[in-house]
């Protein structure tokens, strides 16, 4: 009996402590207004164009003197350079930031690492390699969603925007959208339906951020503030560490 205890206690696996975590600075001063200017005007642009969508606001009187319409189009435009000319900088930030600041689509273990990383958010595993960057899912996520999303939204709206006419820099740049769609009327769906887009990935996005952050305990969520998360030790791990403060291996016979 006391052989085994003895075989037992030296097989036990410690989890790394607080002790064992060293800072890394991961995301530059840059990602981290990009982040924010990205978020502000993503839920500016959202509520702003649902209105316009399906006005809300009745105001009494002459349309002369309550142009509430007119003040939220105006907003929704307004952020709209904001939001594309934030885009163009992060563009180039991918270029000259720091190899967290990239996606890397092309590297061998991309695509295993994603499906790995899917099962352990759905449960189907407990255990996944853990990445000081934005991991594999995350970078798909960003690709469909912040990138491809977006551009598609910058389209549709500068289009409605200066509808067909071809004079000025944005009739020279985005005349071309509607006639390509046949109609003003199937750039307005594919540009309301692509905003709802928006809300998925946002759902998405904290589910994950949250999850890493609680199990991880790698500061997830405040390294968007101060551009510091934690490596730990372990490039493995498992969300049992919440429950134990030591995972006992199985004994061998």
């Amino acid at each position: 009996m006391a052989g085994t205890t003895s075989k037992s206690t030296s097989s036990i696996e410690h989890i790394p402590h607080d002790s064992d975590r060293r800072p890394v600075y991961v995301w530059q001063f840059p990602v981290r207004i990009f982040h924010w200017i990205n978020v502000f005007a993503i839920v500016i642009l959202f509520l702003t164009g649902m209105y316009i969508a399906k006005p809300l606001l009745v105001a009494p009187g002459e349309a002369t003197q309550n142009f509430v319409m007119g003040t939220i189009r105006y907003w929704h435009g307004v952020t709209a350079y904001i939001f594309t000319a934030n885009l163009i900088f992060r563009l180039y930030w991918f270029i000259v930031g720091n190899e967290y600041s990239k996606m890397r689509f092309w590297q061998k273990n991309f695509w295993g690492n994603m499906v790995s990383t899917i099962k352990y958010y759905l449960f189907m595993k407990s255990e996944h390699q853990n990445s000081l960057g934005h991991n594999s899912l995350a970078q798909l996520m960003y690709f469909f969603f912040v990138w491809l999303a977006s551009g598609i939204m910058i389209l549709t709206g500068f289009a409605m925007r200066v509808g067909t006419d071809q004079s000025g820099i944005l009739g020279s740049l985005f005349s071309w959208v509607i006639p390509a769609f046949n109609s003003e009327s199937q750039v307005r769906m594919f540009h309301h339906l692509f905003a709802w887009g928006y809300v998925i990935f946002l759902l998405g996005h904290l589910y994950m951020v949250i999850r890493q952050d609680i199990l991880d305990d790698d500061g997830t969520i405040s390294s968007i503030i101060n551009g510091y998360k934690f490596d730990l030790s372990s490039n493995v791990h498992s969300n049992k560490r919440l429950a134990n403060e030591f995972v006992p291996k199985a004994n061998k016979p």
